[in-house]
This record gives structure tokens, sequence and C-alpha cells, in this order.
């Protein structure tokens, strides 16, 4: 069976990068409407048999549980040391396979899922949009992988795949390409999206905070009617 492990910062830690664009309590609302995204779609896929959701922030993991997901308390180990510490976790549970999940990718889909979920003794890599980060990690359960997200984090997790002797292979998965860190992330994604059909709640947290026409591209000429 297969499990996503999502890391979740506290909302108001979120979103920095975007901190001469938006206020912080705009932040705030941005991170949780692209985590309820991400969740769906994780909630959605019918290739995932659980969720576990890391954070040191005790309001997350209650919104874990309300999801129905499992949570883990991460301790404020850092991004790559409470995967680490979720990939253990996942593999007492008896989990075969670990989908590795960020919470700013609110374009996911549940077919990009099932790619990285289905079964195999490999290692899957989705990139993001600049083909240097990594927007989607599948690996096999138990394995000592150990996460290098961060700069250059595809590579050096191809680099990781080859000393434990796993096969490395990047999958296209469209829906994982967009992460949303800087103002062009916001435009791209209201380019792709513009009616919130499949990321409806970050499209209508934009919309409905009046941040849709600060960030839409020059030539949207008008307001979508986003999904919410």
């Amino acid at each position: 069976m297969a499990w996503a492990l999502l890391p979740v910062k506290a909302p108001q830690a979120a979103k920095s990068r975007l901190a001469a664009s938006l206020s912080s309590e705009q932040r705030t609302g941005l991170a949780e409407a692209m985590r309820d995204d991400v969740a769906k779609a994780l909630g959605d896929c019918p290739k995932l048999s659980g969720v576990l959701v890391l954070s040191p922030d005790a309001a997350v993991r209650r919104w874990g549980t309300a999801q129905g997901f499992a949570v883990l308390d991460d301790g404020g180990a850092g991004l790559n040391g409470a995967l680490t510490l979720g990939l253990y976790d996942l593999a007492a549970r008896g989990c075969e396979r670990a989908v590795i999940i960020p919470s700013d990718v609110p374009l996911l889909s549940t077919d990009d899922l099932a790619l990285l979920a289905a079964p195999g003794r490999d290692v899957r890599l989705a990139r993001d949009q600049h083909g240097e980060g990594t927007n989607g990690l599948g690996l096999p359960l138990p394995c000592a992988f150990t996460p290098c997200f961060g700069v250059g984090s595809a590579q050096a997790h191809g680099q990781e795949a080859e000393r434990q002797g796993l096969r490395f292979s990047t999958v296209t998965c469209p829906s994982l390409a967009l992460d949303l860190d800087h103002p062009d992330d916001l435009t791209a994604l209201l380019a792709r999206d513009p009616e919130g059909r499949r990321a409806p709640r970050t499209v209508a947290f934009l919309y409905e905070h009046d941040l849709w026409a600060r960030f839409a591209a020059s030539d949207a000429t008008a307001a979508p009617r986003a999904a919410v």
C-alpha cells in the first residue's frame, strides 16, 4: 500500500518569499487555501491508502485530523528531518511506498499522484517548472533513502537513489510543476486555471481578497467566477 507524506508549516510562517507582494494575513490565507486544495486531491486519490501530515504546529495537526489524515509532530526538525521521521513512521505501518507532496502545489491531480504511488521498488521524481527542484517524490519502503529537499534537489535525489542502489526516473506530472513561491507563480496559476476548476480554494482566495487583478496576466480582461 502507498501513503502520502504531507509536510505543512504553520501557515503564519509560510510563503515568506511573497512578503513583498502579500501581507502576513494574505500569505497565511494563501497557504491555507493551497493546503486545502492539495489535501482534497490526496483524499480523492484511490491509489493512496492514507495520508500522514507532518507539522510542528498543533493547529495544523488538528486540521489534519479533521481531514481524516494521520498526523505526526515533527518537533521542528526541518523539512528533510521531518520527512525522514515520516518515512520511518510509514515503514512501521507496513507501507510499501511513500509519496512526498508539498503543500503549495494546488493544481495537484489524482492522476499524477497515482503515477508516483504505483507499486515498484524504484524512485520516481516529478520536477518543478524550472527542472531543478522536486515537487513530488515516490519512494519504496522500507529503505534508507535520505530526503534532500533544497536547492538542486532533483539532482540530489537522483544521486541519493544511486547511493541506495535504487532505480531512478523522472516522470512527467504537469499538475506538480507549479509551486507558488513568487508573484510570477500566482500569475501562472491564474493563467492555467482562471476559473478555479483545478485549484478551487486557491483561486477563490485570490479572487475573494481582490488579488486577482494584481496578479492576472495583462491580457486577462475580466475576473473569473472562481469555484468555491
